[in-house]
């Protein structure tokens, strides 16, 4: 009855707990890889313990198959888990060791399977051996042994460069707790093993002593995850954020796939494939997406506009919002968007209004072209930049009799032909103004040193005449006077060329010919 009690409490009632733990990793993140280790890791231990204690108590005739076949690969399972779990652990530093894990899993297992095949199972498992003495094979138990502490001994390695390597405190503080748990571990699976083979323990004991140790560092390992949330449980905490917040956040992982959305993004993505979601936003400054979740990675938060395009519903102007969370196994993004769609209509109704309120301030109401206030201001620029030019100043001649003649309206339109043909006359990088009632300013502009502006001018001037205004057979030249100043040759700031440009031009009104004179 005793010895019942004891397989109960020793080996039974663990598998109870182990099995307990393996449900609870698995409902906190089944989409974690670090949670469907450590599970498995709790239902290898379950199957191991239930299987002492069906050998042991229920069905002993059946020792060397369960033993053989049911707890070795588990006890197995079980050291390959645990390093397995000290990698994911211990990433990032640890990432590259993820590639012998498929070695790390087949090994031991090609080993049992070849003492399977090439000895007899009644070599393998003697079960007349009663006298406290192993009943497995000495090399067998040999080299289970030296895998069991050579892969603890592996992990805690793994964890102790993952503990030196890291540089946050919880992440060390994490890794401490469990590199001192799993060191406990190795070192009572040694003391253990000594006694036995010292002959100070039966080998029953000494097994009930081992399943005393795993289940005392299960429950260590159990009281971790509570205390620091090893395991990602980032479902149940987004779902509670979603449900209340009044934005749209989304969790990305490291290549941008979209893992989780709240209702109100839902919303937005409504009819919009999950995959296909993140090719509709047209990103600020031309960013892909790879290149922001990379700058996030630097800086841990980011924010950048956006606008989304969503061929079912109306667009949508957004502020994008970013935070990165490390957890002990991934790293995941945090997309918060916020609607500013209201704000931006309104902004650019504001930029509309200034630019319209800045084009009436710098242009002239009748003709369009640039006022007196523009032209001083665009050649302080080009004086700043010494660019070359000639400041052409235009009156135009008897210009108040047909205003007298022919009312204002004709008046107007002749102004307007006027700019219209100064504007068809001119070149790139030539500027063109009206500063009064009928005086007009051309700004002849030269890049190449070499050419003579005063030539250019005279072209220039000579074509104005070509084109009369007409209206209801109303036929009336184009008659004008002109003067000219030279940058830098005649002056060096805006105030003394216009003053040259005005003098040259009233010099021609006097003599009233159709010519200009550039001051020499």
């Amino acid at each position: 009855m005793n010895e019942l009690f004891m397989d109960f409490l020793t080996i039974l009632l663990p598998t109870y707990f182990f099995f307990y733990m393996a449900i609870t990793l698995i409902y906190r993140n089944m989409k974690s890889m670090l949670n469907l280790i450590a599970a498995l890791l709790m239902l290898a231990f379950q199957f191991y313990f239930l299987g002492e204690y069906i050998k042991t108590s229920l069905l002993p005739q059946y020792q060397m198959q369960i033993v053989l076949y049911g707890n070795s690969p588990m006890l197995l399972l079980v050291i390959c888990c645990l390093v397995h779990l000290s990698i994911l652990i211990g990433s990032p530093t640890t990432s590259s060791l993820k590639q012998f894990l498929p070695f790390i899993y087949a090994a031991p297992y090609v080993l049992w399977i070849v003492f399977l095949i090439t000895k007899d199972h009644r070599v393998l498992f003697n079960a007349a051996v009663t006298d406290g003495r192993s009943p497995l094979d000495p090399q067998f138990l040999l080299i289970t042994v030296l895998f069991i502490a050579g892969y603890i001994l592996l992990s805690v390695v793994i964890l102790a460069v993952s503990w030196y390597r890291a540089r946050e405190v919880k992440h060390r503080q994490v890794l401490s707790s469990l590199l001192l748990s799993l060191f406990l571990l190795f070192a009572w699976f040694v003391f253990v093993t000594s006694l036995l083979q010292l002959k100070f323990l039966t080998s029953r004991n000494a097994m009930i002593l081992f399943f005393i140790g795993y289940l005392l560092w299960a429950v260590a390992l159990r009281h971790l995850i509570g205390k620091y949330d090893i395991m990602p449980d980032y479902r149940k905490l987004f779902h509670i954020l979603f449900k209340s917040a009044p934005t749209a956040i989304l969790l990305l992982d490291q290549k941008g796939a979209i893992k989780e959305m709240n209702p109100r993004a839902k919303q937005w993505f409504e009819g919009m494939p999950i995959h296909e979601i993140m090719s509709y936003f047209q990103f600020e400054d031309k960013l892909r997406l790879a290149e922001m979740l990379a700058l996030v990675q630097q800086e841990n938060e980011a924010q950048w506009e956006a606008r989304l395009h969503n061929p079912n519903k109306s667009d949508l102007d957004l502020v994008m919002a970013f935070e990165l969370i490390e957890e002990t196994d991934e790293k995941l993004f945090v997309m918060h968007l916020t609607d500013v769609t209201s704000l931006k209509v309104t902004e650019r109704k504001l930029l509309e209004s200034e630019q319209n309120y800045k084009y009436i301030a710098y242009h002239d109401s009748l003709t369009n072209l640039y006022n007196r206030a523009a032209l001083h201001e665009q050649l302080l620029e080009k004086i700043a930049r010494r660019e070359r030019f000639a400041l052409t100043l235009i009156d135009l001649d008897n210009f108040k009799p047909i205003n007298d003649i022919y009312g204002h309206f004709v008046g107007d339109l002749y102004l307007k032909h006027m700019a219209y043909i100064l504007q068809n006359g001119s070149q790139p990088g030539d500027m063109i103004g009206r500063i009064g009632g009928d005086e007009f300013v051309w700004i002849i502009s030269s890049m190449d040193e070499n050419s003579e502006l005063d030539n250019l001018v005279n072209i220039r001037l000579s074509l104005l005449q070509k084109t009369p205004f007409e209206y209801k057979g109303i036929e009336i030249p184009i008659s004008f006077s002109a003067g000219v100043s030279l940058y830098p040759r005649d002056a060096a700031d805006v105030t003394t060329l216009m003053k040259n440009a005005d003098e040259a031009m009233y010099t021609m009104k006097r003599k009233r010919k159709q010519d200009f004179a550039t001051l020499k």
